[in-house]
């Protein structure tokens, strides 16, 4: 067995458990947390297929930016969301037919299937590594993605990107617009 097979295991159970803990955490903040785990986990995948760009942009994107909006949000919502109505231990959550036993034997039985179908495969027909070396936009063989992305967003799709740019920009202000007319009328509406 590959250490690139022992990373791909120790990931994928990674991202597999941090999932269901995702959907079975007491605390909606645990949840949260488990949540980061897993988009860490997912941009461990992209490191794993030589796609950094798509990992960094995962990391900075999805666990940076909208994980932290994310904890705001629960921060600041209600304290009865945030508190659980019961504590429970780990083996009785296990245990319980809601978040234990069925999704347990459901991803169980998916899991067989998925294995049964895997077995059924010829896999000496199917081409499991890449022939030749591989080719990118503009001829280049070199694997800098980052650097191709650049040069096609700034050279072949400018236009594309500089009228996403602006379509941004316009929800940006109209957000801003429809924050301060809101407030402008509470404030209105405070004062008769």
């Amino acid at each position: 067995m590959s250490a690139q097979m022992v990373a791909f295991g120790l990931l994928a159970g990674l991202v597999l458990y941090s999932a269901y803990r995702v959907a079975t955490a007491p605390l909606i903040t645990h949840a949260a947390l488990f949540l980061a785990l897993t988009l860490v986990g997912v941009a461990g995948f992209f490191l794993m297929l030589q796609a950094e760009f798509l990992a960094v942009v995962q990391i900075l994107v999805y666990v940076g930016a909208v994980m932290t909006v994310i904890i705001f949000a629960i921060m600041l919502s209600t304290p009865a969301l945030i508190r659980p109505k019961e504590r429970t231990t780990f083996i009785q959550e296990i245990l319980s037919p809601r978040y234990g036993t069925v999704p347990l034997l459901v991803a169980g039985a998916v899991t067989a299937l998925i294995l049964l179908a895997y077995g059924t495969v010829a896999w000496g027909r199917v081409p499991l590594t890449f022939q030749g070396s591989p080719t990118f936009p503009g001829g280049s063989t070199s694997q800098g993605t980052v650097a191709l992305i650049g040069e096609a967003l700034l050279t072949r799709y400018i236009v594309p990107f500089e009228v996403v740019t602006l379509l941004l920009l316009a929800a940006m202000v109209g957000a801003i617009l429809l924050a301060v007319e809101k407030t402008r009328r509470e404030e209105d509406e405070g004062r008769e």
